[in-house]
């Protein structure tokens, strides 16, 4: 699993001498990607039945393949639509849709203050203009039309001298937002391209576009998990001189991060939606994070009794909460791991 930047010739040629697969995001630039989203619109394009990964609020999906070759390697291209549109997308959307009206209008009133001597003129800047403008979301229509207008002259005419009137030519344009071009594009900010060299079947288990895609979404919960590994408060300053121990500390950090993981499936397990666990400020959790389940001992203090004897005897200060020793049981500890 990698990002984007992966799609090269030396990632694909290292992977397969690996034995190894790749699954990755088609870069916006990559052109067999934006080949197979052409060819995803197409009217007779045999996608999928829509289909969700989320048990709850969860976008529904929809997933068409198609097959190509990328520096001469073999590729599965998986063209992926989500019901969910992508608000920094959408909003990338609307504001080229509102240039491109305020462009029009631009030159619109640009061209049809412009007067033309003679129609050769006329309709050579309409066949400029045809050419530089290109919208995607509107439809502009343009031509050159006749303005009959009295002709100036110096001077006071004559009396009863009737005017006199010359011919000028300008170019008119209609620009109409075109609602079929606004919805094919929005349908494309909807869908993204999975590049993949995960073959159909792989050990026994068939590997269709659905599960391809639903390998490459489960990727990120892997990389959440190492976001407290590039905080600032962990690797800002380490005190440690020798590049060895340097990575002895990197293999503690990620023991550490294993520890974590467990501790919160454990806990995990054993709640449930009909017993969730209260949470600090009284939230329902289903689901809790790590952090949140520390968040819940984070007040729990022990106090040390020195008795007549010179004898240490430990104590809580408090009994521990309902939640608390829920936790402890499930996990098959007791408070007696303070005391």
């Amino acid at each position: 699993m990698a990002d984007s930047a992966a799609m090269t010739r030396g990632t694909l040629a290292q992977t397969k001498a690996a034995n190894a697969f790749l699954i990755t995001r088609g870069p916006a630039s990559l052109r067999i990607g934006k080949t197979a989203l052409d060819q995803a619109d197409a009217e007779d394009t045999p996608w999928s039945d829509p289909f969700v990964l989320a048990e709850k609020n969860g976008a529904a999906y929809r997933v068409w393949e198609t097959a190509s070759t990328y520096e001469g390697h073999p590729v599965r291209l998986i063209v992926v639509e989500s019901s969910a549109l992508d608000q920094r997308k959408g909003k990338k959307l609307e504001n080229k849709r509102k240039k491109e009206a305020e462009l029009l209008s631009q030159e619109q009133a640009q061209w049809e203050s412009r007067l033309f001597s003679c129609r050769e003129d006329a309709e050579q800047a309409l066949a400029s203009l045809k050419a530089s403008l290109r919208p995607r979301f509107h439809r502009v229509e343009a031509s050159v039309d006749e303005v009959i207008r009295p002709k100036k002259r110096r001077g006071r005419p004559k009396k009863g001298a009737e005017p006199e009137v010359e011919t000028r030519f300008a170019l008119r344009l209609n620009a109409a937002f075109d609602q079929e071009a606004w919805e094919r594009a929005r349908r494309k900010a909807f869908r993204f391209v999975l590049v993949t060299t995960v073959p159909e079947e792989w050990k026994g288990q068939p590997m269709d576009a659905k599960e391809i895609l639903k390998l490459y979404k489960g990727h990120i919960s892997v990389e959440m998990n190492f976001a407290f590994l590039k905080d600032l408060f962990f690797t800002d300053e380490i005190y440690v001189k020798k590049p060895e121990r340097v990575g002895v500390l990197g293999y503690l950090f990620l023991l550490a991060l294993a520890i974590y993981r467990v501790f919160q499936r454990r806990v995990r397990q054993f709640i449930t939606p009909e017993q969730p666990l209260k949470g600090a400020g009284g939230r329902k959790l289903t689901r809790p994070t790590g952090q949140a389940i520390f968040q819940l001992f984070q007040y729990v203090k022990v106090v040390l009794l020195k008795q007549p004897d010179g004898q240490i005897q430990r104590a809580l200060s408090q009994p521990l909460t309902y939640e608390q020793r829920r936790i402890l049981q499930g996990l098959g500890l007791d408070e007696s791991i303070y005391v």
